[in-house]
């Protein structure tokens, strides 16, 4: 299992519209030298410096977060984009559900708009976007995980530190939404009187061999009480909504606290008086 000191970010090479960063496992802890080196290795470059989103030249990264965003360079300044650089907010998401139920397309086609047909197991990715919605910018990271059962070990690593979770299924497959239950399960323990924010995708709606019906899976999602939506990697349809849904859904929850959280401060505050 993954060290829990460990966190998994992910690099690119500093450029004005930097594509293709890549995935890396850093302990907050190491070194500069030892992180550059990790950077270097992955990227294939000799890495000299290394920024974060907003421009500035990290020397010490015991702050970093999981699913961080970094740039790294040969020595030359920060030349990221303004757009890239500084979004109005990170949300941090990850993709569960059984193999082979497409949460890789999905993940694929919301972040390059590219169809992935062939399955290509995987263990765990990071994947960034930018994305606008209701208006604002917000960067998504994308937790994307494995659904062979070799690696239900994992699970608890992936579903820590996250801020939103979308349940894959296939409507090929009715096996594949009931096991959707055990996921859920595992979210809840692990966020205990926290009321994560989750949304079930139904993917593969376009096949015509689909034998889960729309009304099975909403009754699924509404005994489990969240939202459920119908996609298909192949087309698109449904994709970006649901990834907004699940940011709104993020949104609404952190404007219910705020109101809270004034309230807190000022208790704490007149309790000093």
């Amino acid at each position: 299992m993954v060290d829990s000191l460990n966190l998994r970010i992910v690099v690119y090479i500093n450029c004005k519209n930097p594509t293709d960063g890549q995935s890396v496992l850093i302990n907050p802890n190491s070194s500069k030298s030892q992180i550059l080196k990790i950077c270097s290795d992955a990227l294939n470059i000799k890495a000299k410096k290394i920024f974060n989103q907003t421009g500035r030249e990290l020397d010490s990264f015991s702050s970093i977060t999981d699913g961080a965003m970094l740039f790294v360079s040969e020595g030359e300044g920060f030349l990221v984009a303004a757009i890239i650089a500084k979004p109005s907010k990170t949300y941090v998401l990850c993709m569960l559900g059984a193999a082979a139920v497409g949460k890789s397309a999905i993940t694929q086609r919301f972040v390059a708009n590219k169809f992935v047909r062939d399955y290509d197991p995987t263990i765990e990715d990071y994947y960034k976007r930018v994305a606008t919605i209701d208006g604002d910018s917000t960067t998504l990271s994308i937790l994307d995980t494995a659904g062979m059962e070799d690696y239900y070990p994992l699970i608890d690593d992936w579903i820590d530190k996250k801020d939103g979770f979308i349940l894959v299924y296939s409507v090929e497959w009715a096996d594949s939404l009931t096991r959707l239950e055990s996921f859920y399960d595992k979210i809840l323990h692990r966020y205990p009187g926290k009321d994560p924010i989750i949304v079930i995708a139904a993917n593969k709606v376009d096949s015509p061999n689909r034998t889960v019906t729309l009304e099975e899976g909403k009754r699924f999602a509404d005994k489990l009480g969240v939202k459920h939506l119908e996609v298909s990697a192949a087309t698109g349809g449904g994709i970006e909504e649901t990834f907004a849904t699940i940011v709104r859904g993020l949104r609404t929850k952190e404007k219910e606290a705020a109101p809270a959280a004034k309230k807190n401060k000022k208790k704490n505050w007149c309790s000093l008086l």
